[in-house]
């Protein structure tokens, strides 16, 4: 269906799913501009619905795309065997800095695609929802090992306050790179994730 836009170069390709990534995360999908995608991608509007037959069409491949690619992405570079909470939570921060750099809206897409209510995409973004990106995230602490917890701890909610926090932090550092630009220090946001780290095991682990 899309055989004409996966035929492109890369590099184009790229350009206008982040394009399109980017106007759909920060606007609702009726308010959604393509005459501002194609201008962001850097092609004409006639070029874009060569590719897409419609808006509506461009979104649905969209959401679909930045689905397969990160579960293709966690598939790739966390280590399922891995049981250990925050040698895996680590594992998924280098991933999504990964990420963040070759799309850097994909994430607040898929936030705003879960809660989009426009009738045009409703009833075929309920249908994707219930594999929702969220699901597959908790998923992956399914075989955490929990005698590691401290007794009176309830993992589950543990798990909870780790992943909002550092969604939290995730969050300030992105917007931080948005204002000033330039490339993310890994390493320096690694450091700062391990203290994080380091003060949730004091805290929820046995000692």
């Amino acid at each position: 269906m899309f055989d004409k836009f996966l035929s492109i170069e890369q590099e184009k390709r790229e350009r206008v799913i982040n394009a399109a990534l980017k106007e759909f995360a920060h606007k609702k999908y009726p308010a959604a501009s393509t005459n501002e995608i194609a201008k962001q991608a850097g092609i004409s509007k006639g070029l874009l619905f060569h590719y897409f037959s419609s808006k509506k069409d461009l979104y649905l491949y969209l959401y679909d795309h930045a689905v397969v690619f990160l579960r293709d992405e966690v598939a790739a570079k966390v280590d399922a065997e891995e049981r250990d909470l925050f040698a895996k939570l680590r594992q998924l921060s280098v991933l999504k800095m990964g990420i963040y750099s070759v799309h850097p809206d994909l994430f607040d897409f898929l936030k705003t695609a879960f809660f989009e209510e426009s009738p045009d995409v409703k009833s075929e973004l309920a249908e994707r929802n219930k594999q929702i990106v969220a699901s597959e995230y908790y998923r992956l602490f399914a075989d955490i090992d929990m005698t590691k917890f401290r007794a009176g701890i309830d993992p589950a909610r543990a798990l909870n306050v780790i992943l909002w926090s550092m969604e939290g932090f995730g969050e300030q550092e992105r917007e931080k790179h948005k204002r000033n630009g330039g490339e993310f220090d890994v390493d320096q946001l690694l450091e700062e994730f391990d203290r994080y780290m380091e003060l949730f095991k004091l805290s929820f682990y046995k000692q």
